[in-house]
């Protein structure tokens, strides 16, 4: 009936309802009556139960659900050098005994070393080591012992080594307590103060007499210290001379200075929890004197001072009272028994141990430093000897490449212990490089040779003085004093300021670069042109003036009388022709004026002396000529005679040359002045 009924319906779509939802046949022959049950898409395949984490809830699930299978094994990957090795022939069984070997051999080098043998590798560790490995676990650190601590400082010295030889002296008094070997240790590697950890500390101090890594500021300062100052200046310290026994005695430590013997105040542990330090502290001087022993050796040294003291004079009572004193506390028998019995202090056997390790490492701690020290040496000399090749073949290279005609002078070496060139420039350039040869690349030489021959080649252009015109009257005749005196390259070199170098420094480089030839060559004659001034004289008056003044007098006259109309020469940056025209006549006619005076002076002494009567007259001039008096004026060395004769008139200037007295007020009124 349904399929007839379906074939006599016709073909349209229709939609039925269910529960809100639409249905839609989409095709003729699909069910559209069906239920809905038998419209749904069959249900998806569980999921595998590998998603899990847990391989035992797998293992239950698989059990209750038969059907749900385990998924295949995956195909492993296969390795390309396995491949390649699988399709190489077979071996013979010689390769694979070798083969074994090796793999035995590289284990076995591998393996751990026993815990027994790491004493014999400690022993042979500088303390840092020794100390990280002492950390690394219980049994390594109950290995090190006090003979291991000390042998590795001292054979490898530093700090460490100098801790352990203020330790021994104390040790071999037996006034410390005995450390353990942790501590020395900690001691050998210490860098800071124990106590409060801020201040930076080497070693232990030279004189502290504490075994403690303490800084100066915990020593005596603070809240805290830990010594105290025993003053000597005390009535009982003087008066008692049991106390004087008692700080000699040497288990007893202590700081020994102006203000007294400075004493640890009190017993102290580390934060491991033992005692360090001295044996006898502060208080502790006091309850040995006060003790049994104590104040019979005090009643026995008064009854023998007392005896003894039987002589006429003072001073030999005292001599012998205290030489029976010293008798009667030669035993000290009583201090070490209480050091034992009251305060504590370690037997003697533990401290032999420190003791004979430091003695039996003595001689090769000395032999290894000096072998050290050797080797040092040695590394040095080479260090030396391959730097100095490095800076005899950089100079070479570069001398090489220096232009002949001023080769020599360029790369003349300087007698100056702090200089190696005469010439300041090239040392300038080659400075750097001979103190840190490491710098010198492969263009090195090319380049500085390069930069000496530019700049020697300019000196040419100077020396041919083409920018002084020989019309003015002040440049031809500096042209004329410039050719005069530097006629060639090698002049130029030679004008030295001092014996070590000359003046081709970094300032006339400068002025050559700015083509300032003019002040080049007034640099290197230092700003003294003042021989052009004798130079253009008459020679009249020069020849009047050779009558009461030397060579060396001309000259200086010439030169003050330049420096006071020239002096803008060393601030002037530019060549002003006609400034230097106008300075220079000034300069002429100042130095004819002090000529004329000077000859003036001359004339006016001449008479002076002649009318020189009375004895203080003739005195003045049985110990000074006329001559001296002039040349005073023009060659002295002090300037200021030369500026007061200029200003003042003769009988002022020759009062000032007699009278000390005179000159003395009248420097002091000129010092006012200024």
């Amino acid at each position: 009936k349904r399929e007839a009924h379906r074939s006599m319906t016709p073909r349209t779509p229709t939609t039925t309802t269910t529960k809100g939802k639409m249905k839609t046949a989409k095709h003729p022959n699909d069910e559209a009556d069906l239920p809905e049950e038998d419209s749904k898409p069959p249900a998806k395949r569980p999921r595998r139960k590998a998603a899990l984490k847990s391989e035992k809830l797998i293992a239950g699930m698989a059990e209750e659900d038969d059907d749900v299978k385990k998924p295949p094994a995956k195909r492993p990957r296969r390795n390309k050098k396995a491949a390649l090795k699988s399709e190489e022939p077979a071996k013979d069984d010689t390769t694979d005994q070798v083969n074994n070997s090796k793999k035995r051999s590289s284990k076995e080098r591998s393996a751990p070393i026993p815990v027994d043998a790491m004493v014999n590798v400690m022993e042979f560790l500088p303390p840092r080591s020794l100390y990280n490995i002492a950390l690394t676990c219980k049994s390594l650190r109950e290995m090190v012992t006090t003979k291991m601590v000390v042998h590795s400082a001292l054979i490898h010295g530093g700090h460490a080594k100098k801790t352990m030889e203020e330790l021994y002296n104390m040790m071999k008094n037996r006034s410390i307590h005995v450390p353990s070997p942790l501590r020395l240790l900690r001691l050998a590697n210490g860098k800071r103060c124990e106590f409060c950890v801020n201040k930076s500390v080497n070693s232990l101090y030279n004189g502290l007499n504490i075994g403690a890594f303490s800084c100066w500021d915990c020593l005596a300062k603070g809240d805290d210290p830990l010594t105290k100052a025993w003053k000597t200046s005390w009535a009982r310290y003087w008066r008692n001379p049991v106390y004087q026994k008692i700080l000699n005695h040497p288990r007893v430590a202590f700081r020994d200075k102006s203000k007294g013997k400075f004493l640890w105040i009190q017993d102290r542990m580390d934060a491991h929890g033992e005692k360090f330090g001295p044996i006898v502290c502060w208080e502790d001087i006091d309850a040995m004197a006060e003790c049994a022993d104590g104040k019979n050796a005090t009643a026995a040294a008064k009854a023998a001072s007392s005896v003894a003291a039987n002589h006429a004079s003072v001073a030999a009572n005292y001599v012998a009272g205290r030489l029976a004193e010293a008798t009667a506390l030669s035993n000290i028998e009583w201090i070490d028994r209480y050091l034992t019995d009251t305060l504590g202090a370690p037997p003697v056997e533990e401290y032999s141990e420190f003791i004979e390790a430091f003695a039996d490492i003595t001689d090769r701690a000395r032999r290894i430093a000096r072998e050290k020290e050797n080797i040092k040496r040695d590394k040095r000399v080479k260090k030396q000897e391959n730097r100095r090749a490095a800076t005899d073949k950089f100079l070479a290279d570069v001398t090489a490449l220096i232009d002949e005609p001023f080769r020599e002078k360029a790369v003349e070496r300087s007698s100056s212990s702090y200089k190696t060139f005469v010439t300041p420039f090239v040392e300038d350039l080659m400075g750097p490089y001979l103190r840190a040869v490491s710098s010198i690349k492969k263009n090195t030489p090319t380049e500085l040779s390069k930069e000496i021959n530019t700049f020697l080649r300019s000196l040419d252009e100077l020396l041919a003085m083409n920018f002084l015109s020989d019309d003015d009257a002040f440049e031809s005749a500096a042209k004329a004093f410039f050719v005069e005196s530097f006629p060639n390259m090698d002049a130029v070199f030679n004008a030295r300021s001092y014996y070590s170098s000359n003046r081709l420094d970094s300032n006339f480089r400068g002025f050559m670069k700015e083509n300032c030839f003019f002040k080049a060559l007034c640099y290197l004659k230092e700003y003294d042109l003042s021989p052009m001034i004798l130079a253009t004289e008459p020679s009249a008056s020069l020849a009047k003036a050779s009558n009461y003044l030397n060579e060396s007098s001309l000259k200086r006259v010439a030169q003050r009388a330049w420096k006071k109309h020239f002096d803008f020469l060393k601030t002037e940056e530019s060549f002003d022709s006609a400034k230097n025209t106008r300075g220079f006549q000034e300069t002429h006619n100042y130095f004819g004026q002090v000529l004329a005076k000077l000859d003036e002076y001359s004339t006016w002494l001449d008479a002076k002396r002649e009318a020189a009567k009375s004895e203080e007259e003739l005195r003045v001039w049985q110990n000074r000529s006329d001559r001296e008096m002039l040349q005073d004026v023009a060659n002295g060395y002090d300037p200021r005679v030369f500026s007061y004769f200029m200003t003042h008139d003769f009988e002022l200037m020759f009062k000032y040359q007699t009278d000390s007295s005179f000159r003395y007020e009248q420097m002091r009124l000129g010092f006012e002045q200024v």
